[in-house]
């Protein structure tokens, strides 16, 4: 066959609707181990889309993370002083903890967070329990059923 199936490995014959729960629960815990590294692609590019699509969440997670590697790659027991005042690491963690979290907070970092988590669960849900079994149809791994 040609087209973008053949082109591309996608099999949409495949797809059918689910008997009742038992097919769906066979279906989905078979499909999820199966596309696993299919379904963490799209809930990675999930992530990368809500980050790029937030300034001021990019700009929290940026803040974060530089905060957190400065302090991680100081030599152990160096101490920061400021003002009179000396910040020993475990200090300087502290502050930017108390820096990030509201920035992180504002820019809504948990609704991203649970966003990603319901859509990735819905389309993960939808498309393992649509998706047959190798040899639910009959079609494939029909020399292995003669063997046997």
């Amino acid at each position: 066959s040609s087209g973008i199936n053949a082109e591309y490995g996608g099999n949409y014959t495949r797809a059918s609707k689910p008997a009742n729960i038992a097919v769906i629960s066979k279906r989905v815990s078979h499909n999820v181990i199966y596309y696993y590294t299919n379904y963490a692609f799209i809930s990675a590019l999930l992530i990368v889309y809500c980050i790029i699509s937030s300034p001021l969440l990019l700009l929290a997670i940026t803040v974060s993370g530089t905060a957190c590697y400065l302090i991680s790659t100081q030599k152990e027991g160096k101490t920061l002083q400021i003002g009179g005042h000396t910040f020993t690491p475990k200090d300087q963690a502290l502050i930017a903890a108390c820096i990030s979290l509201p920035l992180l907070f504002f820019a809504s970092a948990g609704t991203v967070i649970f966003w990603v988590i319901g859509l990735t669960c819905s389309v993960v849900g939808i498309h393992a329990s649509m998706m047959q079994l190798p040899n639910e149809d009959g079609t494939e791994f029909s020399e292995m059923n003669a063997v046997v």
